[in-house]
């Protein structure tokens, strides 16, 4: 086996001039068989799109298939689909989904978790009444499912609705003993501005440690969060570290975005590997290691498995702006608003992306619906654009430099740069008489307060690229290796080292190890 997996891969490549042969038998005799010899031919990836063609035709034309056919006809029809593109033929990329799990519904109702996809699809499609319809017959079937009460939660979450969200948890008896529910009821707390009845009882079943860590990763992880929001680092490190022990996709991408912060080195087999296994954790380090194109290929995958959730579509909205493909950004906007049309922040990017492109009206139309005030600095910023294209460019100003120092106020110094570059870009296409002092400006601004999002857009407009500065800060590690060279033994420490601390230390009677922190 080993000598198998050695050797080097390579995809599958057939006769193309045999697959064309195949095409002309089958449309000068249209049976079952003849199309299922063109069909053999899927295993080529080249051969995908043209298989996915002649599939449409057939069925449109109601040609001779049989059962197993029809089953074929929807992968290859699926695998087809480009993945930035929003519909084929009228229907959503997932619809093929939806039908296979009604199909199994059909022969077996009681499945709970066919149930709870398919209401998450149906949310994702924008029929929030089926899938509460659906949610509701999966309580009815399991009332005390774990993941049918988070699911549930989810969904009101999704819609806006908090404090239903927070008391299906909270009221839940099985919340007291089940650390999993604790970890909602602590999380939907949170977004409810609400107290957690369950934070003090999650934090005694850690102290205690006769649970195993698996289970207590997400109740860590959520009490970690809250620590982290009141300033209290030295307390969230320590939970985030207890989380990591056997990290879960939301702990492992919650350690990638909050790491910077709380100064880990995530270089632990077992985060390591979790980051592998999670679509929105490597789009988090694509992204902070400036990778445009994979952190693209992994929002993309995470749209795949979460089709409902805004939170990808909101990063590839974001990113297709940055990189000016404002059809892209719409693209996405718009199938982001069919899971939810009131996401003010996705309209926020709609009116964006329409006033690049020059549609005035419907920027305006779409800033107009917006009532979230922590918003109003990027309206600002998108009003200031659109006062450009009009050629008012003193209004422009005006209005960007009211969006750059409402940011500055609120202490987002990356975001008034972001804003400024913003202005730079647009300035310049816009044919501003200032355009030369704004790019100067907005590379001042950046070289205070750089970001990854300035960086890219500052990349585009700057003949010098700008450099993002290397993290070199010393890092904090969640464990340490001690070697005995007596015993001859390694052995794993636990515990949050201090800043720049080594992966491995020699046991040493004179020398006493460093203190953990």
């Amino acid at each position: 086996m080993a000598s198998t997996l050695n050797q080097p891969s390579a995809p599958l490549k057939f006769d193309h001039r045999l697959f064309e042969e195949s095409v002309t038998a089958w449309r000068a005799n249209p049976t079952a068989g003849h199309l299922g010899d063109v069909i053999s031919f899927s295993g080529d990836a080249d051969l995908h799109p043209r298989i996915a063609d002649l599939v449409r035709e057939a069925q449109a034309r109601r040609f001779a298939v049989s059962p197993v056919q029809e089953e074929l006809f929807r992968g290859v029809v699926d695998d087809a689909v480009p993945s930035d593109d929003s519909t084929t033929e009228g229907r959503l990329i997932f619809q093929s989904r939806v039908a296979r799990l009604r199909r199994e519904l059909l022969v077996a109702p009681e499945n709970l978790l066919a149930l709870l996809d398919l209401a998450q699809l149906q949310l994702a499609a924008g029929k929030a009444d089926a899938a509460e319809r659906l949610l509701k017959t999966a309580i009815g079937l399991a009332p005390n499912g774990r993941i049918v009460l988070r699911t549930a939660a989810r969904f009101y979450v999704h819609l806006g609705i908090f404090d239903k969200a927070h008391q299906i948890i909270k009221r839940h008896p099985g919340t007291k003993k089940d650390p999993w529910l604790m970890a909602s009821e602590i999380a939907l707390a949170d977004a409810a501005g609400v107290p957690s009845t369950m934070a003090s009882l999650g934090l005694r079943l850690i102290k205690e440690a006769q649970t195993h860590p698996r289970h207590l990763a997400e109740v860590a992880g959520a009490l970690a969060n809250s620590e982290m929001m009141a300033g209290h680092y030295k307390e969230a490190r320590q939970l985030l570290r207890k989380a990591l022990l056997h990290p879960t996709d939301n702990i492992v991408a919650q350690a990638v975005m909050d790491g910077s912060r709380m100064g880990f080195e995530l270089d632990a087999p077992t985060v390591t590997t979790a980051v592998r296994r999670s679509s929105e954790a490597q789009l988090l380090q694509a992204w902070q290691n400036q990778d445009e194109a994979g952190a693209e290929r992994h929002a993309l995958q995470w749209h795949a498995e979460e089709p409902f959730s805004s939170r990808p579509i909101q990063f590839l909205t974001t990113l297709y702006s940055l990189q000016s493909e404002y059809e892209k950004s719409l693209g996405w906007v718009r199938r982001g608003l069919i899971a939810d049309p009131s996401d003010e922040g996705l309209i926020a990017n709609l009116a964006f992306a329409k006033a690049a492109v020059g549609d005035i009206q419907l920027a305006e139309n779409a800033i107009n619906r917006i009532k979230e005030a922590s918003l109003a600095p990027y309206l600002k910023a998108t009003e200031g654009l659109i006062a450009l294209k009009r050629g008012d460019f003193a209004k422009a100003e005006s209005l960007y430099r009211e969006a750059e120092h409402t940011f500055d106020k609120l202490s987002r110094p990356d975001l008034a740069a972001l804003a400024m570059a913003y202005y730079a870009k647009f300035a310049l296409e816009s044919d501003a008489p200032d355009s030369a002092r704004i790019r100067a400006e907005a590379e001042a601004k950046f070289n205070k307060a750089r970001s990854i999002d300035g960086y890219l857009l500052m990349s585009r407009l700057s003949p010098s690229k700008p450099a993002l500065p290397m993290d070199d800060e010393p890092k904090r590690r969640l464990s340490q290796w001690v070697f005995d060279s007596e015993s001859n033994t390694l052995t794993e420490r636990p515990g949050v080292t201090a800043k720049g601390a080594p992966a491995i230390v020699v046991a040493s009677r004179k020398v006493p190890f460093p203190p953990l922190r």
